[in-house]
């Protein structure tokens, strides 16, 4: 592998050793070459071996066991007692774990290195009730399911086809943490073209649906740009939340002060970085506590704003502006709390329970909307009548949303949050906790010549 792999190791020996594993079933990753364990040219920032580790330790498992190909650059043996063995053995996934079954837990999930595979896939795996592997239309059986050791001693090579089917396309395409609807994908990375082809999926796969229209059409595109240029850097995600922290306050003081273009400039600015550490976050595997209260930041940042653009606009115009930037304060705390109340009856977010509910957050009021609006008018030189029309269109937004939350909570009955469909609840997992470079260290199956 490579010296990635050792940093990973010498990672995981300082690791919470002991730590409550949700999952019993264990996990075996076949790594086929040394490729597997570069980061340098793979999607995503990580290598792909270590992204199917951090998966792993999301999802609760335990400490993964590896089979390994002969040649591993010397940095690997140096850091986990590696032999030289047969490189057919590992080349071939299921020669591998046919010729290490003596080896393997007696159930285990099954994962090979060379794949991108999305979570849900090993979720799903984990939780059959018996040996199964996924399927794909093209490329036929795959190395990735849940085997058991007796199967594979009993069966041989057998066992492999003898493993009920997984489809791809019968998995459940609704992703909560994205509030909306992705297929689940798993991906080959054998090549350059393979690799290229993987970085529209995996961005599509960290962006949240049920963006507003500015969100969809300008934040966007540029967030995908920084993401993929950050992805491969030391740039954390907290780092990118506390910039742009400091970054909205510098809008708040332009707006206060009246410094009114340079100010919706840079607001233009934070609301793409407000995308891309998410982002970032969600493509890298790397949640954080900090992550988590960044929506507490967000809500104290924007009420500032408006508070600011009302005395900016105060200054020349008189009171009226005080007024309307109050009622834009008023109608976010009401719009927080008909969501909060939505959430916490129904389990989801209320922009996801119907279709109008989706349609309307396309235009209804919130900050990237402000912002546009006031833009908007200040091109055409009526920045002033934009401040007051946004707090029009907050009082709108806000009645419009506590008429619906008051619909879903006394009118309608919420909708049923099964255990793997729409809207699960079950199926909301953070991505990590705590710090997720953390792995416990992997065991090592050395296979004879």
């Amino acid at each position: 592998m490579c010296a990635a792999v050792s940093t990973m190791w010498d990672r995981a020996c300082g690791a919470r050793r002991g730590a409550g594993y949700r999952n019993a079933v264990r996990a075996v990753i076949v790594v086929p070459d040394a490729a597997s364990a570069r980061a340098s040219g793979t999607p995503g920032g990580l290598s792909l071996l270590e992204r199917q580790l951090r998966q792993l330790r999301a999802l609760g498992h335990g400490p993964a066991t590896l089979l390994v190909a002969a040649d591993v650059p010397e940095a690997v043996a140096r850091a986990a007692q590696v032999a030289d063995v047969h490189r057919s053995a590992a080349a071939d996934p299921f020669v591998a774990l046919q010729a290490a079954a003596a080896h393997l837990p007696e159930t285990f999930l099954v994962l090979s290195a060379d794949h991108l595979i999305d979570a849900r896939v090993l979720r799903h795996a984990a939780a059959a009730a018996e040996d199964t592997l996924l399927v794909d239309a093209r490329r036929g059986r795959l190395p990735i399911g849940r085997l058991t050791r007796t199967a594979l001693l009993r069966d041989g090579m057998d066992a492999f086809t003898r493993a009920r089917a997984l489809r791809l396309d019968a998995l459940d395409p609704y992703a909560p943490e994205l509030r909306g609807r992705v297929a689940p994908y798993c991906l080959p990375m054998r090549s350059a073209d393979e690799r290229r082809a993987a970085w529209p999926v995996l961005l599509d796969h960290v962006q949240k649906r049920g963006l507003d229209l500015p969100g969809a059409y300008f934040d966007t595109p540029f967030e995908n740009v920084l993401v993929r240029l950050l992805a491969s850097t030391r740039v954390t995600p907290n780092q990118v939340t506390l910039a742009t922290l400091v970054l909205a306050v510098l809008v708040g003081w332009l707006f206060w002060h009246g410094q009114l273009a340079l100010g919706l400039a840079l607001a233009l600015v934070v609301g793409v970085l407000d995308g891309v550490d998410g982002k970032l976050a969600r493509l890298k595997l790397a949640t954080s506590k900090l992550g988590e209260l960044e929506h507490v930041g967000d809500f104290l940042y924007e009420n500032l704003w408006y508070l600011a653009l009302a005395r900016g606009f105060a200054v020349t115009g008189g009171p009226l502006f005080w007024r309307a930037g109050a009622l834009l304060v008023c109608c976010d705390l009401i719009d927080n709390l008909a969501y909060g109340t939505v959430s916490a009856r129904t389990g989801r977010l209320l922009d996801e329970l119907s279709p109008f509910d989706a349609a309307f957050r396309r235009i209804g009021g919130r900050r990237n909307v402000y912002v546009w609006i006031i833009l908007l008018a200040a091109c055409l030189r009526r920045a002033s009548l934009g401040f007051v029309t946004a707090s029009v269109w907050a009082a709108v937004t806000a009645a419009v949303h506590v008429s619906r939350a008051i619909y879903w909570r006394l009118v309608e009955p919420p909708p049923a949050a099964s255990s793997g469909g729409r809207g699960s609840l079950g199926s909301r997992r953070p991505a990590l906790a705590g710090d997720p470079s953390v792995a416990e260290p992997a065991g090592v199956v050395v296979l004879e010549k």
